[in-house]
């Protein structure tokens, strides 16, 4: 079992990854997302968002720390995944279930979780664009509004390539609370297995179910 600090938005920075990962425990940690849109980064802008990036990766304390995009145009992200991998980067993860509106209305972040085949064909995108040597994970919530999407978006990202999943086990609606939970209903056979990993919940898809 591995510990890894989640990313958030506003709070989990490069300070504040350097203070919790100096006190210890964690096995790896998240950058905050960056953002994605019409643009390529610089690599004053990674190191803006993921100094880390400049230390093989890792903080202060040496604690490994994974880059994570978010954005919905998968073309311009496989682009800033790829310069995100010249400037350093060992690892990328993908933000499916941020909950913030102003992120939502641009297309970005838990709205996405409306649109399965969109979040494949971006993790699909940048699995193929990425080097092979180059992991690619994601995060997603259980869904937007309600939970009747979460196999088929698990699946998605799955399918598409990703070797791990992280699940907040919440819906966008539900925000931060009440309490995350991953009980759905009975079992549903159809899923693959899947590789687990890291943040709040971390299943495979075969052991998400439906209503």
């Amino acid at each position: 079992m591995q510990l890894i600090l989640a990313p958030m938005q506003g709070l989990v920075d490069d300070v504040m990854r350097d203070l919790l990962t100096r006190i210890g425990g964690f096995d790896e940690c998240v950058s905050e997302f960056v953002r994605i849109t019409h643009t390529v980064h610089s690599r004053a802008t990674w190191l803006k968002y993921v100094p880390e990036i400049a230390y093989a990766n890792r903080t202060p304390a040496g604690t490994p720390c994974t880059v994570q995009l978010l954005g919905s145009d998968a073309e311009n992200m496989a682009v800033n995944a790829l310069e995100a991998v010249r400037f350093g980067a060992d690892k990328i993860d993908l933000n499916f279930g941020c909950p913030a509106p102003t992120v939502n209305k641009h297309k970005g972040g838990a709205v996405l979780l409306k649109e399965p085949d969109l979040i494949y064909h971006i993790v699909r995108t940048l699995r193929q664009r990425l080097p092979q040597h180059i992991p690619l994970t994601a995060k997603m919530r259980l869904g937007y509004e309600d939970k009747s999407l979460a196999l088929e978006c698990a699946s998605a990202i799955e399918n598409g390539g990703a070797c791990a999943l992280t699940v907040h086990a919440r819906t966008k609606v539900e925000g931060y609370e009440p309490a995350g939970s991953l009980g759905m209903g009975t079992q549903n056979p159809r899923c693959s297995q899947y590789s687990r990993y890291r943040q709040r919940r971390c299943v495979q898809p075969s052991r998400l179910s439906r209503h």
